[in-house]
């Protein structure tokens, strides 16, 4: 130890052999049985989630009537050199205007498939997918139809810091809800291309151990092809317009609080015009401006290991 000699002048022989002793047994080398290795990284995952809310907002057109909506998802996923590859299902509850009045179904639920790569570079990432929206048990007038369709999407997001985050979204689909099928029968052609575009923003202010809040938003504007599509009976076709919505979340843990306003510019007769109904005060509470409460559920079985 430094800072400290031994006299041996004042040291017999004896102590000097047990010092000698001590020096050597203190100096050996301690064998010990080496630690397991560690287990090695499944490259498969799967998560999950489910979320209720106050109504289930798409673009800023309500397709729960305004009424609570709850849904759930679950997304196989595998993570390799080349990214993350994925394939998942989710489900949502829903009530559309399918009256006559209006030019749509009344289907059970919405089901989406969807299936994708993702993958990050420092702190850039780009999702490149496709979903597909099946609608079952469409009955409308007496007979079964079919609004299924498909979309081609691109997600860029991009970290500014730890706090804020950019991104950007692409949507797009060669036949909006499926029309050139639904019409087919009274051999009319109609068919609706559609491509969204939107630009998002979150900024976490606060973080406090498992907890954060989050402030976000979203703007983005909706093609519609107009001549592409036209009513066979109403004469009317789906408008374009411009969509946003801004809002806070509250996270703990893998539960988020999710507090949005959404709102769009299509207006009463947009509104009309969209749902295929001709009467614009009959069809304001689909598309009018909406606060909506969402409490949501995300998880992984790697989370839970």
């Amino acid at each position: 130890m430094w800072g400290k000699t031994i006299k041996a002048s004042i040291l017999g022989a004896g102590a000097l052999a047990l010092m000698a002793g001590s020096a050597v047994a203190a100096d050996a080398p301690v064998y010990t049985k080496a630690p397991p290795p560690a287990p090695a990284t499944s490259p498969f995952d799967v998560s999950f989630g489910g979320v209720v809310s106050t109504d289930y907002n798409f673009r800023g057109i309500s397709q729960s009537n305004r009424g609570p909506s709850a849904g759930a998802y679950l997304e196989g996923q595998y993570n390799g050199t080349f990214g993350q590859f994925y394939l998942g299902v989710a489900g949502y509850s829903i009530s559309w205007p399918g009256t006559t009045a209006f030019g749509f179904t009344d289907p059970a639920a919405e089901i989406d498939f969807f299936g994708g790569w993702r993958k990050e570079f420092g702190n850039a990432s780009v999702d490149i997918g496709a979903i597909y929206y099946y609608y079952p048990k469409e009955i409308f007038n007496g007979f079964t139809t079919d609004s299924d369709f498909f979309e081609i999407y691109w997600k860029g997001g991009y970290s500014v810091s730890d706090k804020l985050s950019v991104g950007a979204n692409v949507f797009y689909t060669p036949d909006l809800l499926n029309y050139s099928e639904t019409f087919a029968a009274g051999g009319v052609s109609a068919k609706a291309r559609g491509l969204y575009t939107s630009v998002t923003a979150g900024y976490t202010y606060w973080e406090q151990g498992d907890w954060s809040a989050e402030i976000s938003g979203e703007l983005g504007h909706w093609w519609i092809k107009k001549d592409g599509f036209v009513h066979p009976l109403t004469g009317l076709t789906d408008p374009s317009y411009t969509y946003w919505n801004a809002g806070l979340a509250f996270a703990y843990k893998a539960v988020t609080l999710d507090l949005r306003y959404h709102g769009n510019d299509l207006g009463n007769t947009g509104c009309g015009s969209f749902l295929v109904v001709g009467t614009p005060h009959a069809s304001n509470k689909w598309c009018g401006d909406a606060f909506i409460a969402s409490l949501k559920f995300d998880a992984s079985l790697s989370d839970l290991k």
